[in-house]
């Protein structure tokens, strides 16, 4: 028979051949009730609306119906939550140092993609409570609790590749750090920065909000998850025991709510952001190797002589995101292709030196250049054409100039390049370094077997020095 209450105990259930049997016999003492009414002069509806209402609230029927027919723990449901839970739990560890973003105690990094895992974690943390509340699944929760726990031992496993060597101590549920960078760039820095930055390396700025969203939010958001997770257990057990839940009903729907707003908000946010900037992207071909060879040019042509304000001017006119800006001092920029550093003083107070950098150094907490966290734009197969220009880097001596280089088109392998103009000498010297990183299939670099380079010094446009390994 069609009826609202036994469908809904029915949804219920679990078990399929559970399911059966609960909904006859619920059918069968349904149709005695409604034969009663009817039999002492009720009509047919108003008999079956009596008999309905006296069998009582389907969900705390289908409770102790489902706990007591079901084997909850062997359930496909559970089964999948607590393998799902257990992947995050091993992509937490053994990527732990990427997921740190504090990497000393005065800025953070950032990786477009792990802000989306990380936000993708906080979701599934909260779609899988709704589902247990809805399910009325006691396990999940106790599983999101356990995963807690062993979230809070993870940070103290060491990891041979990524030695942690910050200042500070690590963010015990580190794993939430990435999911609020959007935040925290777009109210500190503004919209534009966080459009411009999205495909970068770039920290964010240091700043109190950014202390409270790296370092206190995220416990604050592990506080909400394993209070909600208690507080849906004693929710689920006291329905199978049939006492009433009336004073947890808020807490969790104020949970559901507050996750559910913020993480939309955030969803929404980083995706339309994001889609947005890699279709601009691809529209005006903005990529780590065009990117990479525009600013290697910009240090090449750039004239240093200018007074240092209009050196630093005609890098903002760039649209390079600046870090830092201090005359005489340091002031660093970012793009897509690298990292450009303009230092003044650096060897003398007579000085002012641009520099290129292609490496990323916020990869690792490493104390040391580690070579499995170059980046893959970087990395070559042994193909003809790779080992052509290896070879002619290689033949590359004194006496060789700039201009042939620039034609060889040589200057994609360019790792680091250095300009530096000495005002009381009024001379200009460019260190210049090649490099060819070869992946020889076996998916580990050693600097030995993979890192050719050749470093280059110029003067008026002619190698007077070279080094090579």
């Amino acid at each position: 028979m069609a009826n609202g209450f036994i469908e809904k105990v029915a949804e219920q259930i679990s078990d399929k051949h559970s399911r059966k049997l609960i909904t006859a016999e619920l059918e069968s003492h349904l149709l005695d009730k409604i034969d009663y009414y009817v039999d002492i002069g009720y009509s047919k509806e108003e008999a079956e609306k009596r008999a309905t209402d006296e069998m009582g609230n389907p969900d705390d029927t289908a409770v102790p119906l489902n706990f007591l027919h079901t084997n909850i723990f062997l359930s496909p449901f559970t089964i999948i939550c607590a393998c799902l839970v257990t992947a995050m739990f091993l992509c937490t560890v053994f990527l732990k140092d990427k997921f740190i973003y504090r990497y000393d105690t005065v800025f953070y990094r950032h990786d477009v993609l792990l802000d989306f895992i990380s936000l993708a974690f906080i979701i599934t943390y909260v779609v899988l409570l709704i589902l247990s509340r809805k399910k009325n699944n006691y396990v999940i929760p106790i599983i999101i609790l356990i995963s807690f726990i062993l979230q809070f031992v993870s940070i103290f496993f060491e990891n041979d590749n990524y030695e942690i060597c910050s200042a500070g101590h690590p963010n015990l549920l580190y794993f939430y750090q990435p999911a609020v960078f959007a935040v925290v760039k777009t109210v500190t820095e503004g919209f534009s920065a966080y459009m411009q930055c999205i495909f970068t390396k770039v920290p964010a700025q240091y700043s109190g909000f950014a202390v409270f969203c790296f370092e206190i939010l995220p416990y604050i958001i592990g506080a909400i998850f394993i209070l909600w997770s208690i507080l849906l257990l004693i929710k689920i057990c006291r329905r199978e025991m049939l006492l009433s839940n009336k004073g947890l009903q808020i807490p969790i729907g104020f949970f559901e709510i507050c996750m559910c707003i913020f993480l939309s908000v955030n969803l929404v946010y980083m995706t339309a952001t994001t889609t947005y900037k890699a279709v601009e992207d691809c529209k005006t071909d903005n990529n780590y190797s065009a990117n990479k060879q525009e600013m290697v040019d910009y240090v090449l042509t750039s004239d240093l002589s200018k007074d240092k304000s209009e050196v630093f001017s005609d890098l903002a006119s760039q649209g390079y995101y600046q870090k830092s800006e201090m005359l005489y001092s340091e002031a660093v920029y970012y793009d897509k292709g690298g990292e450009l550093s303009l230092i003044c003083g650096k060897n003398d107070d007579f000085s002012i030196c641009l520099q290129y950098n292609s490496e990323d150094y916020l990869n690792s907490y490493d104390e040391h250049f580690n070579f499995d966290t170059l980046n893959k734009n970087s990395i070559y197969n042994e193909s003809p054409k790779i080992l052509a220009d290896l070879d002619a880097i290689q033949k590359i001596s004194k006496g060789t100039t700039l201009e042939s280089i620039k034609k060889s088109g040589l200057l994609k392998y360019t790792d680091y390049v250095s300009k530096t103009f000495y005002e009381d000498k009024k001379e200009t010297e460019i260190e210049l370094c090649l490099t060819i990183y070869l992946n020889n299939g076996t998916g580990y670099l050693e600097e030995s077997d993979n890192r050719n380079y050749k470093i280059l010094t110029i003067k008026d446009g002619v190698v007077v020095d070279c080094y090579s390994d």
